[in-house]
């Protein structure tokens, strides 16, 4: 016998009977009982008869055997299942604006759980990745901007065999090109260790990955490609492992594609290629291209017990290298997601938060519709309890036909959140990792059935309470209730109050993001970002041959002004500036320096921008005093320099800051070269003169001041890449295919850079991947539409109560109109409870909002406008208006003959 057949017999022997089988055996025993009769001289009709009555119908022995084995309360709740379904097609508008409000909340809800759950639970493929620490250094001095360090092999070794380390990895990033093509190809590239592979745990989608068989005879040319690579520059060709990928005119072969969710490092940006680190032996020696670690601990090690243990070997390595590591510094292991966390993790709880009120306002808005559609159902309750049925039993069924709504929303709302997960993503992609892939699974399925049972009770519960009191005496036929009947006010009064308080707090916090973000975007920049390109420039490193060309200081000033000058050539294109290190609104360089031979023990900091003379021009930062340097001061780089508003206004006096800036002198002690690819002008830590004083430019975000900035020729000291600012006359990436050709006439080699950190961007794209900017446009956008979904489901409630109110005292007003009532008077009746609940609501809400004005403030990093919370009052209350008269006209539509006779 096969397991299948075996494991389909013991289900037989074990499961329930159906109903056909307990049938079939029934009127098996049926005959047999008749056959009996007949033996003992009844005649054939009478021994039937006599069967029937002595053993009853096959559907109630059915009904008696499953009750028998404990499946009747299953039966009775597929019942009130099929019953509920029913109902909700049998009324098609209620079905349709109940299931819907559940549909938004739980459809918010169960999207932002989903983001959550992608970004900050499980953002990464890869094994043990909750386990997984990016060891850095924290300076005493700057405690809020923690560091990498850089290992030599054997350093990374020793960290490795550490008792609390599972595994590590070392990694380091670097560009190349892509040649054998007409024009080449610049592309990011991450040397990984050998054992890469068994760190990360993540399978490819085609090939291998690297292997430590990849570093006998010093190191195999294989490369492994990232998945968004293979689909741009292979067109997610299948048969591409064993090809080779020709890069620096030197063939590597093909071995694996890694699959979709792997996009390893958002830290320093996703590679494009992936090769064996030691491919790096010509390059090792050099301190910036050593092994960043990244260590996986072992299970049940913390993180204060593996920090204990690790940080003595860390500073035996700060002891062999000091260079690497600040004066007074500590260890710290950093989860890899915490840079995450600590971008993105205080808005997403935020959004949840906005979520789940929105939640709460959407089962509110069901309690009022099972309420106003309980009276239509008033007879048919009446009667069930009239016959028999107990008070559990209605307030079973009602709660079952809650949930049948709700699940129905459920599934509407897990079909919807799919995409609206994506919307964060898609408004700022730059806040989340590359890595996090939104996916309905197992997870997400479970939050969404325990949300849908949890809001079928939270709505159902008080409306199936209400509707099953025993009072079947004034609800059965020929009973009617009194012309002048009124609803029970309370309740409503309490649900309309709560959804008008919470819509309101969603829509002034909204209220106050949008304005926040538009005074976000009209903070003065300082600088003119419209039509300016900004080009990264990754010189040959790595190639030998044309390095040799351009390692010289005067060799590289002449190749980068060469290419500035073509670039300037091509038609459209207005000025072309160069710079390190410079794209506003943040520039990251910032040094010590001393004024005027101070010497102060405590050295002044500042940001030191190195830019060429037409940088200023180019982005039209206006020059307030003083004068730029020219042309061969840049190419000398020594002597001069110029600061902005900021550093004349904090460090120099107001009469030399106007009229004598150019006497005071200033020198940078650390302005020099770094490692064997960085140069510097012959003079780069003398005293230089300041000749002039440029308008602040915002150089620290969007969102915080303007610091001291220094701006000295880019030629004082220039490491192996530089940018080029371009400024067009129309979209600047319109002319990027004859920038590209005019790079080329310079250096057929020479690429433009798709980097992170030096790539290709528009001065307006940096704006907006600003982490400040990018954090408010989301939360703005994203509480505007859940306030705006607040308000269509706050107001779809109040209508509701109009309504029902309307029909429920239709009577009551054909008499009031019969007697001489003014309509004006009437229709003030109509909707007095909802004005008057809509009108508490507010009340609440202001107060409420007031109070927690402080704790949004800080939660928001803004502060909470009064206005905004003022002028949400204000249209709420003027939509609750609107939403209250629109169905009170029908009171005074109605004729008083028409109206009597009603019911």
């Amino acid at each position: 016998m096969s397991l299948l057949a075996a494991i389909r017999e013991l289900w037989h022997s074990i499961a329930p009977r159906t109903h056909g089988d307990v049938e079939e055996e029934f009127r098996s025993t049926l005959d047999a009982y008749q056959e009996d009769l007949v033996r003992q001289g009844l005649s054939e009709e009478e021994a039937r008869r006599k069967a029937r009555i002595d053993l009853g119908q096959p559907a109630t022995q059915n009904e008696t055997y499953r009750a028998a084995i404990g499946l009747r309360p299953f039966d009775e709740l597929g019942g009130d299942i099929r019953y509920g379904l029913r109902a909700l097609r049998r009324n098609p508008g209620f079905a349709t604006v109940a299931v819907l409000s559940l549909a938004l909340g739980i459809g918010a809800t169960t999207a932002m759980f989903s983001l959550i759950y992608a970004v900050l639970l499980h953002p990464f493929p890869y094994i043990g990745a909750e386990r997984i620490m990016n060891p850095v250094i924290i300076d005493n001095k700057y405690p809020d901007e923690p560091r990498w360090f850089l290992l030599g092999k054997s350093q990374f070794d020793d960290l490795r065999l550490a008792a609390p380390v599972d595994s590590a990895l070392g990694f380091n990033y670097s560009q190349m090109e892509i040649t054998g093509g007409a024009l080449p190809e610049d592309i990011s590239d991450i040397y990984l260790t050998e054992h890469a592979g068994t760190f990360f745990g993540v399978r490819p989608l085609l090939g291998r990955n690297i292997e430590p068989s990849d570093s006998e005879d010093g190191g195999n040319a294989v490369v492994v490609l990232n998945y968004r690579f293979w689909q741009r520059h292979f067109g997610g060709d299948p048969h591409i492992i064993g090809r080779t990928l020709e890069m620096y005119h030197a063939p590597y072969t093909i071995i694996g594609v890694m699959p979709r969710s792997f996009a390893f490092n958002d830290s320093i940006g996703v590679g494009d290629v992936y090769l064996p680190a030691s491919l790096m032996r010509s390059i090792a020696n050099v301190p910036y291209l050593a092994y960043v670690p990244w260590i996986k601990l072992r299970p049940q090690v913390t993180l204060a017990a593996a920090n204990a243990a690790l940080e003595p070997i860390v500073r035996q390595f700060a002891q062999q290298h000091p260079e690497r590591f600040p004066k007074h510094w500590h260890l710290a292991l950093q989860p890899i997601i915490a840079p995450f966390q600590q971008n993105t993790g205080t808005t997403l709880k935020l959004l949840l938060a906005g979520v789940v009120l929105l939640l709460i306002i959407g089962c509110a808005n069901c309690s009022i519709l099972l309420l106003a559609r309980g009276r239509t159902r008033r007879h048919e309750l009446a009667i069930r309890s009239a016959i028999g049925a107990s008070r559990w039993r209605i307030v079973r069924q009602l709660l079952v036909e809650a949930i049948v709504i709700s699940s129905t929303g459920a599934a509407l709302g897990v079909a919807a959140s799919y995409w609206l997960a994506k919307l964060p993503m898609v408004l700022s992609p730059d806040s989340f990792p590359a890595e996090s892939v939104i996916r309905i699974n197992a997870p997400i399925l479970a939050f969404s059935v325990a949300l849908a049972l949890l809001c079928g009770i939270l709505f159902g519960l008080v409306p199936a309470l209400r509707l099953s009191r025993r009072d079947s005496a004034r609800a059965l036929p020929g009973r009617q209730t009194g012309v002048v009947a009124t609803p029970a006010k309370h309740r409503w009064s309490v649900l309309i109050a709560a959804q008008v308080a919470l819509t309101l707090l969603l829509m002034a916090t909204a209220g106050t993001a949008i304005r926040s973000f538009l005074g976000l975007m009209r903070t003065p920049l300082g600088y003119d970002p419209a039509n300016v390109m900004k080009l990264g420039i990754m010189l040959h490193v790595l190639d030998s041959g044309e390095w040799s060309r351009i390692q010289s200081y005067e060799a590289r000033t002449a190749y980068i002004e060469r290419m500035r000058e073509k670039i300037a050539s091509v038609p459209g294109v207005s000025t072309v500036a160069v710079g390190v290190d410079a794209t506003p609104p943040y520039t990251r360089d910032e040094n010590a320096f001393e004024l005027d031979g101070t010497g102060d023990h405590e050295q002044p900091q500042a940001r030191v921008i190195r830019v060429g003379q037409g940088y200023f021009d180019a982005l039209r930062i206006p020059l307030l005093q003083g004068r730029i340097w020219n042309k061969e001061e840049n190419d000398r780089g020594d002597f001069i320099a110029v600061v902005n508003h900021a550093f004349a206004t904090r460090y120099l006096s107001s009469s030399n800051a106007l009229g004598a800036s150019n006497a005071r002198q200033l020198r940078i002690p650390g302005l020099t070269p770094l490692n064997q690819y960085q140069v510097a002008s012959a003079q780069s830590t003398a005293w230089r003169q300041i000749i002039g004083v440029v308008g602040d430019v915002r150089n620290d975000g969007l969102d915080r001041p303007v610091v001291p900035a220094i701006y000295l020729p880019y030629t004082a000291v220039m490491p192996p890449y530089a940018q080029l600012f371009v400024r067009t006359q129309s979209d600047p990436l319109t002319y990027l295919h004859s920038i590209r050709a005019a790079v080329a006439s310079v250096a057929p080699d020479q690429t433009i850079s798709n980097s992170s950190f030096n790539g290709t961007i528009t001065l307006n794209e940096s704006i907006e991947r600003d982490a400040q900017y990018s954090s408010q446009r989301l939360f703005s956008i994203l509480f505007s539409v859940f306030s705006a979904m607040a308000l269509a489901l706050a107001l779809v409630g109040i209508f509701s109560l109009v309504a029902y109110s309307v029909a429920q005292r239709t009577t009551e007003f054909g008499v009031r109109l019969a007697l001489g009532a003014p309509r004006k008077h009437v229709l003030w009746v109509a909707a007095r409870i909802a004005l008057v609940s809509a009108a508490a609501g507010i009340a609440m809400g202001l107060a409420v909002d007031s109070f927690l004005g402080a704790v949004l403030a800080h939660w928001m990093q803004n502060a909470f406008v009064a206005g905004s919370l003022f002028v949400a009052a204000a249209l709420l209350a003027l939509s609750a208006l609107l939403a209250c008269l629109l169905p009170a006209r029908h009171a005074i539509a109605v004729s008083p003959t028409e109206a009597l006779r009603y019911e």
